[in-house]
């Protein structure tokens, strides 16, 4: 494939920067190192060390991954989560561990996933969305040299793919035993205080959500992309801020289904697709534990797009980084419609309160130009999407060990407005095939046009956690009103470690009702997935 190809090109050239900056980097200073989105544990409990106080509040956890630093390194991390372990344990992650240069052993992960009946899961990264058995490994390292920073971490995947159930609205045929290889988790950048520019292939997460980001989130591999972003809160007088811009190529495979397509493949679809986001998070000075942001973001349909002769006359700013385009489009109605191409925008808030433990989150979005601000105003439920959602911690007794409560609402179905214009389902506006990376949504887990309410309470104890979840998904009811395929799951966890390795348990139960849009049809599917960590 393609993308492959393309993968292991740029892997020979991380490896080949990588050995030339061992022999430069004499003389240069400082380290820090990025949790991956969806990283086992950690990118879960670095919340929940935010809502114990023990990481400022100035981070937003809407502009993930999150950037260790010299004053809170990985150590710092492993210690907060669970001192005792950390200080009974000897980490020899540190390779290099001088000032001129660090370099440092990423954690070794392997994770697996098996469904018995259909292909169902989420914000699994390079996993496929399948039936059967799948297996996932990512190793790497961290090396820091003075403004130069470089975090390779590929992973391999191999997918079993089976065939499953399909109706006439849903799934198709099916091609099994997919390996593949991805750049993964890895970066190259160049730093300057709290900002930081480069190349990247790693997952990001826009948005307050915890289970589902409107935007941008883990559920497709991560894409080849230019960004200049924060690597910690920019602290200004009127308070602080995060952001981070990105351009990059969107890919698509015809071997397999397209997600936002009812799991059915598209003919001839290869398209090399052009992806431009902002995400700008605010922190006001005055009001202690808000966050207040904004996200955009354009989809050009094909790169080929830029030939033809209504971008004849586009600069480079509407080419690649229309995100600083105009809001509105009443002046560039007929050539933007022309353009073939999408945006998407959102405006978001998170509140947290240490003392209390608590935080509060929403986010609202369109999919779609507004004429002017008096459309928009008029009509702000047209093309509209929200999510918002509660996280509540109590603490116990014992260091380490306390309560934790999430609940979260994702409305994509359309509001009332489509009755006077219908703008699609999310992810479905003017093309069926927008805002997707190898044929899976970049943002909404639980797909465009879906409803999802989610329950989950968890006993934290150090690395121990044991949680209880339920779920419950309306697929598509704008669409599909008379049959409405519900799915309800409920499941359990269990994280702990044995020696150095931190090991995940995760067991669902889904039962589909009107399965694929089928009246009457009914399925059980058992979601068991195993994750293991090894912390150098």
């Amino acid at each position: 494939m393609d993308y492959n190809t393309n993968g292991l090109i740029l892997m020979v050239m991380l490896k080949k920067v990588f050995t030339t900056s061992i022999f430069i980097a004499y003389g240069l200073y400082s380290f820090s190192q990025s949790i991956a989105v969806g990283s086992i544990r950690l990118e879960e409990a670095m919340r929940d060390l935010q809502l114990l106080d023990r990481i400022p509040q100035e981070y937003s956890f809407a502009n993930r991954p999150y950037s260790l630093s010299k004053n809170f390194s990985i150590d710092s991390l492993y210690k907060w989560i669970d001192e005792n372990y950390y200080n009974s344990r000897s980490f020899n992650h540190k390779i290099i561990d001088k000032k001129a240069i660090k370099l440092t052993l990423l954690p070794a992960e392997l994770t697996q996933q098996f469904n018995s009946k259909t292909p169902f899961g989420y914000n699994d990264g390079s996993f496929l969305k399948a039936r059967g058995y799948q297996v996932n490994a990512m190793a790497g390292f961290h090396l820091k040299a003075g403004p130069l920073e470089i975090q390779f971490q590929p992973n391999a995947t191999f997918s079993e793919n089976k065939k499953y159930y399909t109706t006439p609205n849903f799934g198709s045929i099916t091609y099994p035993n997919q390996f593949n290889t991805f750049i993964g988790q890895s970066e190259i950048s160049l730093n300057l205080g709290p900002l930081s520019g480069g190349i990247s292939t790693a997952n990001r997460w826009y948005g307050p959500g915890i289970k589902n980001s409107v935007m941008l989130s883990n559920n497709a591999p991560g894409f080849e992309n230019a960004f200049l972003r924060t690597k910690k809160p920019l602290k200004t007088p009127i308070g602080s801020f995060e952001w981070t811009l990105s351009t990059g190529w969107l890919k698509e495979d015809s071997l397999y289904s397209f997600e936002n397509y009812r799991m059915t493949p598209f003919s001839n679809r290869n398209r090399r697709m052009l992806y431009n986001g902002l995400s700008i998070s605010h922190q006001p000075k005055w009001l202690k534990g808000m966050h207040v942001g904004v996200i955009r973001a354009y989809n050009t349909k094909s790169a080929s797009n830029f030939k033809s002769e209504i971008f004849k006359n586009s600069g480079f700013i509407d080419k690649y980084l229309p995100v600083f385009t105009v809001l509105t489009k009443q002046k560039i109605i007929y050539y933007e419609d022309a353009k073939d191409r999408d945006q998407q925008a959102t405006i978001f808030m998170r509140w947290v309160s240490t003392k209390d433990h608590f935080e509060w989150y929403a986010e609202y979005g369109w999919n779609d130009h507004a004429i002017n601000m008096r459309d928009l105003y008029m009509g702000p439920g047209h093309s509209a999407v929200y999510l918002t959602g509660m996280k509540k911690i109590v603490p116990l007794k014992k260091k380490n060990e306390y309560f934790n409560l999430e609940i979260e609402y994702m409305r994509g179905q359309q509001l009332a407005e489509y009755m006077v214009r219908d703008a699609g389902n999310w992810n479905w506006h003017g093309d069926l095939q927008s805002f997707t990376h190898m044929n899976q949504y970049l943002g909404s887990a639980v797909g465009g046009g879906n409803n999802s309410l989610h329950f989950l309470t968890s006993y934290h104890k150090g690395w121990e956690r044991y949680a209880l979840g339920i779920e419950r998904i309306v697929n598509d009811p704008h669409y599909f009103p008379n049959s409405k395929w519900i799915d309800f799951v409920i499941g359990a966890a269990h994280d702990r470690t044995i020696g150095k390795f931190l090991i995940q348990f995760n067991l669902k139960w889904a039962h589909h009702r009107n399965y694929g849009w089928e009246a009457g049809k009914k399925i059980n599917n058992i979601f068991a997935s195993t994750g293991l960590k090894y912390l150098f």
